[in-house]
């Protein structure tokens, strides 16, 4: 946080001499009077000035950034952390680890393990204090891209098999971030419907055939669950 100290014939006159030197509105700072000014006796003695001490209020993108930079520095991962230009698709803020490529694979972990619980550190972080909540996504490496076009690609897949063989396909147990992404990619299909069953960590998705003599109203008004 950026703190300067400035003095001033009155608190007004101090303040507005800190935003000058920060170059910020008076709505991005914290005000703290250290000293109160006193008018000199007799016109001439004992006078003093205000003085304070004005901090810029972070934004959130400055938060999220400084604080994913610090956990990677403590992993001893040598990262930049961009946020990127414009929001995410649901209207989030959508943050990007920039780093070597030998270091991606320990950012993301296992099947994106460790950049999702960074994710869910991050968004509590973000989310001290305010009233509306805002969603961050984090990425690194565009693995958030390439691992849903896996999961596409494997939905695709799987829904063909249990078109051909009708009966149900099981994928593997999977966190709710990747189920939510075969149900939406399947919602557009009126030959399979899905749902998900157990428990986690082992909770899993079924993609199930949609038999001929369905009523074609239930194929459109199927719901699945998560």
């Amino acid at each position: 946080m950026k703190t300067v100290v400035a003095t001033g014939r009155t608190v007004e006159d101090a303040v507005r001499s800190a935003l000058v030197r920060l170059g910020v509105p008076k709505e991005r700072v914290q005000v703290r009077v250290l000293q109160e000014p006193v008018k000199p006796r007799f016109g001439f003695f004992g006078g003093r000035d205000a003085r304070v001490e004005v901090s810029v209020i972070p934004t959130v993108e400055e938060i999220c950034q400084e604080f994913v930079e610090g956990v990677l520095r403590r992993m001893g991962i040598r990262a930049e952390v961009h946020v990127r230009t414009g929001r995410s698709e649901d209207g989030g803020l959508s943050l990007y680890v920039d780093c070597a490529e030998e270091d991606a694979a320990l950012v993301i972990g296992r099947r994106g393990s460790t950049l999702d619980a960074l994710q869910y550190l991050v968004n509590v972080i973000a989310n001290q204090g305010r009233e509306g909540y805002i969603r961050i996504s984090l990425d690194c490496g565009d693995y958030r891209r390439r691992r849903r076009e896996s999961l596409e690609k494997k939905a695709e897949r799987a829904a063909e098999r249990a078109v051909r063989t009708k009966r149900p396909v099981w994928l593997e147990a999977m966190p709710a971030s990747d189920r939510k992404i075969i149900h939406t990619y399947l919602q557009g299909r009126t030959d399979v419907t899905t749902t998900s069953e157990g428990s986690d960590p082992h909770r899993k998705v079924v993609i199930i055939p949609v038999v001929s003599s369905e009523p074609a109203r239930s194929v459109r008004t199927r719901r699945h669950s998560r």
